[in-house]
This record gives structure tokens, sequence and C-alpha cells, in this order.
């Protein structure tokens, strides 16, 4: 009986912790985003469900990074457009490592889910620096 209470704390905190992420995350995200997660069968507690909706949204994060970037990137020297190129790049793989690690990880929800609201969390944060380099 106590496994059994202990697998639903795990489930309900889980749910929360997604609903969290979600909830903090909210103000960058687009209405087609909170649609689809508002759609997302909870009971049925579906990581593919909430990883399609977050992958929905990481394109057009990933369109929104590539545009700002592309400004910033007109902005600078010939030197600095360099050494951004290399920094983006290396970003781009600290972003996959980083989220393959979150996907195998301790926190919830982990799986394909964690994998892809870490990339949406860091690609957030990615376009607000750019943004600020911006001049």
């Amino acid at each position: 009986m106590k496994i059994s209470n202990y697998k639903s704390s795990l489930i309900i905190l889980s749910i929360f912790a997604v609903l969290s992420v979600t909830a903090l995350a909210e103000g960058k995200r687009s209405p087609q985003y909170g649609e689809c997660m508002d759609a997302v069968d909870y009971g049925a507690f579906k990581n593919t469900q909430w990883a399609s909706c977050g992958e929905q949204e990481l394109k057009l994060q990933d369109a929104t990074l590539n545009s700002e970037y592309a400004k910033l990137r007109k902005s600078l020297s010939p030197e600095q457009r360099e050494l951004l190129i290399k920094g983006q790049k290396s970003w781009l793989k600290y972003r996959e490592d980083w989220c393959r690690f979150d996907e195998q990880g301790p926190s919830a929800p982990g799986g394909i889910a964690g994998y892809v609201f870490c990339l949406l969390e860091i690609t957030d944060k990615q376009i607000d620096l750019i943004k600020d380099l911006q001049f």
C-alpha cells in the first residue's frame, strides 16, 4: 500500500513540476503552445504529448533565435562576427549536451519531455542574451 501511495505522490509531484515550468515560461510562449498544453491528457501522464507541444514551440523559438542572431551578426565587425559564430556553435553543443543530461537526469518530468523543456528554457535565455547585445 505504501508503494502505491509513493508512486501516486511522484506522479502528482511530476505534474506540478511540469505545470510550474510551463507557468514560468508562459510569458515567452506562443498562444498555440498554451492551447497544446491545455489539451494534454494529464490523466494519462503522457510525456510524449508534452514533448510534442514543446517541439512545436521550439521551432518558433529557434526561428526567433535565428532572426535575433542575424540582426546581431549584421551589426558586428568581421572580427566580432567570427567570434560570435564560434560562440554560437559552442552554445549549440552546450545546449544539446546539457539537455541530454537533463533528459536522463533526476528532475521531473525527465525523458523526452524533460529534454524538450530544457531546450526551450536554454533557448529563451540565449534569445534574451542576444537581444541584450544588439545596439
